[in-house]
């Protein structure tokens, strides 16, 4: 599983903070969508470092959001509600 090692993570992209709107508007572009098959495992925050280190791009309202997906996770909590488990 891969953790956050740094609270401060570093890219060599311009550094652009998007909101989630924005993101979600360019979602269906072939770069950014070839960008998440690199992605796979580890933690929603390391997840999201590791998008930001190489793209550039970070989205601060996805923040608390992945910190307790990521502490939900670690308690062996269900992310899916469970009557769409099925």
């Amino acid at each position: 599983m891969a953790i956050v090692k740094t609270n401060t993570p570093t890219t060599e992209h311009k550094a652009q903070e998007l909101s989630l709107k924005e993101f979600m508007d360019s979602a269906g572009d072939e770069n950014v969508n070839s960008l998440f098959k690199r992605f796979n495992g580890g933690t929603y925050m390391a997840c999201h470092v590791s998008f930001y280190e190489a793209t550039g791009i970070w989205i601060p309202e996805l923040v608390p959001v992945f910190q307790k997906m990521d502490a939900m996770a670690s308690l062996g909590e269900p992310i899916k509600p469970k009557e769409l488990s099925r």
